[in-house]
C-alpha cells in the first residue's frame, strides 16, 4: 500500500514539532493524518537546524515515519550557502538515526561519489531506503532523457528513483506517463509533474508497474513545497489514495479552468458511498481536448470523462460513437470509453439536456410545465445547446440571445428556436417563463459579474443560472432582490453528475449524498 508523505513547510524544527499535523500523540484522532503517514523533514528550510534539533524531531515523529531531505539550491533548496559537505553531514546524521528514507539528488552523487558510498554505509536492516532524485523546474525532458536519468539512478544504487519535472500543459506529462508504464525496471519510480496540469501524477502512481512507496502531500493549511501538491486529507479521504492499485477504475473531468470544479468531490463521494473501487480526477486541459482523450486518457486507463467549459464541442473529434442527442446538439458533456486500449472507442452523450429541463420543470410546476411556454437562453455554446434541445424536447418555445448575434442565429436555426437581441428579450417580458444563463459569466472566480444588469431582468420570469459555483451568483442575487423566483445551478449539476455516475459504473447514483456534499462545500466557500 502506498503511503502519503506530508511535506514540511515550517521555517524551524521547533515550529514543526508544534504543528498538530506533525504531532505523533494525535495519531488516531479523527482529524489526524493516517497512522501510516510519512513526514518529510526539509532540512534546507529550517532556521534552527542542528544535529540535536534534528534528532529531537526524528525521535518525536518516529524514525520509521521520516523522509529526510536536504535539497540543493539549484533543485529547489532553501539554504543558499549550504555546501555539499554540510548537506551530506546532515543526511548522514539522519541515516544514522535509521529514518525510513533519505532523499539525495543524482547531481550530488555524480560529484560526491565517495561521500555517497559513505552515506550508504549507514544502512542497517534495510533502513534507510535511499531515494535518488532529479528535479527540473524549467520543463519536462523527453522520454529518452528521462529513461537515461532513471537508468543512472538505478545504477548508482537507488532504492527509489524520483523524477520531478515541470508541466506547462498536461501534454508535457506524457513522457513521464510513458516511463511509468514501462515494466523492465528494477526499482520503484516516483514520477511527479509539478503544476496543476500534472496533478494526476501525484495521485495515480500506485496504478503503474514498480509503483513508488509514497507520494507527497501538503498540510491542510500549508502552501506546499511544490506546485500542484494536494493536501494529505484530499489524498487520503477524497481520492482514497491508500486503496489505489493496478486495475483501479479511473474517471475524471476535463476543462479550462478546472480547479474550481466540484465534480471530483461529488463523484468521489458517490464512489465511496456505493463502496465502489475507483477514483475521479480533475484534468486541466489547455489545448486540444481530443488529443488528450485519444492519448493520455487512454494510457491512464480512464473509463469515463465529464467534459466542461470550453471543450464540449471540440472533444467530439475523439469520439467514434455519438448518441442521437449529441448528434443533434453538437456537444457532449460525457464520454464513456469502450473497446480496448489498442482500439479504444469513445462514446459521447449529453446529460446536461435532461438535467436542465428536469430542473426547470420541477421549478415551474412539475412534469409538462414547459409545454407551450417561452424559455430565454443566454449564450450559444455547448451548455446553451444542451439546454435548448432539452427544453425544446419538452415543448418549450426557445429564445436565444448571445453577445455574438451570428452564433445565436446559428444555434436557433439548429434547434428550431428564435434568436433575439437583448432589446427583443426585454420586450418579451412577461411572456418569458424562464431565463437561463448558460455562459460562464459569474462563475468563480469572476463572482462579481453578471450576463444581465439588474434593470434587464424580465419581470415575472424564473431566473435559472447553470453556474453552480458560487451557489448564489450575482445574477441570482439581483433577481432575488427584485422578488423574482430563482433556480441555482446546483440541482442541474447534481442531476447531470448522477447520470454520469450511472453511465460510468452501471450503479444507481447516491443523489442525496452527492447533493449534500456539494451544498456543504459551496456554503463553506461562501463563508470564507
Amino acid at each position: 500500500m502506498a503511503r502519503v508523505c506530508i511535506a514540511s513547510h515550517h521555517g524551524s524544527l521547533a515550529g514543526l514539532r508544534a504543528d498538530p499535523e506533525f504531532a505523533p500523540e494525535r495519531a488516531g484522532a479523527a482529524d489526524a493524518p493516517p497512522a501510516s503517514a510519512l513526514f518529510e523533514l526539509r532540512l534546507d528550510q529550517y532556521s534552527d537546524l542542528s544535529a540535536a534539533n534534528m534528532a529531537g524531531a526524528v525521535q518525536a515523529l518516529g524514525p520509521e515515519h521520516v523522509v529526510a531531505t536536504f535539497r540543493r539550491r539549484d533543485e529547489g533548496g532553501g539554504c543558499a550557502d549550504a555546501t555539499d559537505e554540510t548537506r551530506l553531514f546532515y543526511l548522514g546524521q539522519a541515516a544514522s538515526l535509521r529514518v525510513a528514507y533519505v532523499d539525495i539528488e543524482l547531481a550530488t552523487i555524480r560529484s560526491q561519489r565517495r561521500a555517497w558510498q559513505d552515506l550508504r554505509a549507514f544502512r542497517r536492516d534495510d533502513r534507510p531506503q535511499f531515494v535518488v532524485s532529479f528535479h527540473d523546474f524549467a520543463g519536462s525532458p523527453p522520454l529518452e532523457q528521462l529513461r537515461a536519468l532513471r537508468r543512472e539512478a538505478e545504477e548508482a544504487g537507488a532504492d527509489v528513483v524520483k523524477l520531478a519535472v515541470t508541466a506547462q500543459t498536461i501534454f508535457d506529462t506524457e513522457p513521464l506517463l510513458d516511463l511509468l508504464r514501462e515494466r523492465d525496471w528494477r526499482r520503484p519510480l516516483l514520477a511527479l509533474a509539478m503544476s496543476e496540469a500534472g496533478f494526476w501524477t501525484r495521485v495515480l502512481g500506485p496504478l503503474f508497474p514498480n509503483p513508488a512507496p509514497f507520494t507527497f502531500a501538503r498540510g491542510t493549511a500549508a502552501a506546499g513545497t511544490a506546485p500542484g501538491q494536494p493536501t494529505w486529507r484530499e489524498l487520503d479521504r477524497l481520492y482514497r489514495f491508500h486503496e489505489l492499485g493496478p486495475g483501479t477504475p479511473v474517471y475524471g473531468v476535463i476543462g479550462r479552468p478546472i480547479g474550481h470544479s466540484l465534480s471530483p468531490l461529488m463523484l468521489n463521494t458517490a464512489l465511496a458511498a456505493r463502496r465502489l473501487p475507483g477514483v475521479y480526477l480533475p484534468f486541466l486541459v489547455v489545448g486540444d481536448p481530443a488529443r488528450f482523450v485519444r492519448g493520455i486518457a487512454v494510457k491512464l486507463g480512464v473509463r469515463g470523462l465529464s467534459v466542461t467549459i470550453p471543450h464540449k464541442e471540440a472533444v467530439l473529434a475523439a469520439c467514434a460513437e455519438r448518441d442521437a442527442l449529441v448528434r443533434q446538439i453538437g456537444a457532449a458533456n460525457t464520454l464513456v470509453r469502450r473497446g480496448t486500449e489498442a482500439a479504444p472507442a469513445w462514446h459521447a452523450t449529453n446529460t446536461d439536456a435532461s438535467a436542465a429541463a428536469g430542473s426547470l420543470e420541477a421549478a415551474l410546476g412539475g412534469a409538462g410545465s414547459l409545454r407551450g411556454r417561452a424559455v430565454a437562453i443566454l449564450g450559444a455554446g455547448g451548455a446553451a445547446k444542451a439546454v435548448a434541445f432539452g427544453v425544446k424536447a419538452r415543448g418549450a418555445e426557445v429564445l436565444i440571445w448571445n453577445r455574438t448575434a451570428e452564433r445565436a442565429r446559428d444555434l436557433a436555426a439548429n434547434v428550431g428556436a428564435r434568436s433575439v437581441s437583448k432589446e427583443e428579450l426585454l420586450q418579451a417580458d412577461p411572456q418569458v417563463a424562464a431565463v437561463v444563463n448558460t455562459t460562464p459569466v459569474g462563475m468563480y472566480p469572476r463572482v462579481d459579474e453578471s450576463p444581465l444588469e439588474e434593470g434587464e431582468l424580465p419581470g415575472g420570469s424564473l431566473i435559472f443560472d447553470t453556474v453552480y459555483n458560487p451557489m448564489r451568483t450575482k445574477l441570482l442575487q439581483m433577481a432575488e432582490a427584485r422578488g423574482l423566483k430563482t433556480l441555482p445551478g446546483l440541482e442541474m449539476f447534481v442531476g447531470q453528475g448522477a447520470a454520469q455516475f450511472e453511465l460510468f459504473t452501471g450503479c444507481p447514483a447516491p443523489r442525496e449524498e452527492m447533493a449534500a456534499v456539494v451544498r456543504a462545500e459551496l456554503v463553506r466557500r461562501a463563508s470564507v
